[in-house]
């Protein structure tokens, strides 16, 4: 598992099964957006500190995670922790994605259309930010299908060959549970949060699980990121965001 291979899957973060035997009801989409209310988080800016495990095959890796977000605009993360890991730094806007391995000494430029063939799988930074903050990568648009099992909702959507399930509770309003499938290679990550807790009178989910199963030359591949968040500060102050690619750094 290189390094870059993990930091990337840390950005996915960021982060249980359903019965066989679900019994759906079809609803009114219109009374549902007036009535579901989906609590998502308001801030400007958001500090987090997180354990994290990675797996992968028989592989796994831990590591401790720094995370700032400014919404909708930067996300910056600091990685510490076993080798292939320590000294992991990066930044993400919504068009690139910059990488800094202050260990090796090494560098990574890339934007969402490279990130995604490296997974094989189409990510850009509102489903990266979705998985932090523990709610739906896409909002709710005009004309979804919604539909009620048992006491969930499950808003589906569709993106040209895109296909997402995202549950939500009727009590809390939150999203517990989305589910991403990619049409064209079957590829599929599932997006679980829990441990829900009050911070500033908002609930934001505490423990979250992302695995994503992606199909390469060597058949499926399962990446696997188990995320408990320790310390979660929202601010409407303005937060730093260092990052510097010193000249000697090569890249990669």
């Amino acid at each position: 598992m290189n390094s870059r291979y993990l930091i990337i899957s840390a950005v996915l973060i960021s982060i249980l099964g359903s019965s066989c035997s679900k019994k759906l009801t079809s609803i009114d989409s219109g009374l549902v957006r007036s009535e579901i209310g989906i609590d998502e988080v308001q801030f400007d800016y958001l500090s987090i500190k997180s354990k994290i495990e990675f797996k992968e095959a028989s592989s796994s890796k831990n590591a401790t995670a720094l995370i700032r977000l400014k919404k909708d605009s930067i996300m910056w993360f600091n990685l510490s922790g076993t080798l292939g890991v320590q000294g992991l730094r990066g930044i993400m806007t919504q068009d690139s994605l910059k990488l800094v391995n202050r260990v090796d000494k090494e560098y990574w430029l890339m934007d969402y259309e490279a990130l995604s063939k490296e997974f094989n799988f189409k990510i850009d930074f509102s489903i990266i930010q979705a998985m932090v903050l523990g709610e739906m990568p896409k909002g709710m648009q005009e004309g979804e299908t919604i539909t009620k099992e048992r006491d969930r909702y499950v808003i589906h959507q569709t993106f040209g060959d895109i296909f997402i399930d995202n549950y939500i509770s009727s009590s809390t309003k939150k999203v517990t549970e989305v589910n991403i499938l990619e049409s064209p290679t079957n590829n599929s990550m599932t997006l679980l949060y829990g441990n829900f807790e009050i911070v500033d009178d908002q609930y934001f989910p505490f423990s979250s699980f992302v695995s994503l199963i992606h199909n390469n030359e060597f058949g499926e591949l399962e990446t696997q990121v188990d995320i408990k968040h320790t310390k979660v500060v929202f601010s409407d102050k303005n937060l730093k965001f260092p990052f510097t690619i010193p000249s000697r750094y090569a890249k990669k």
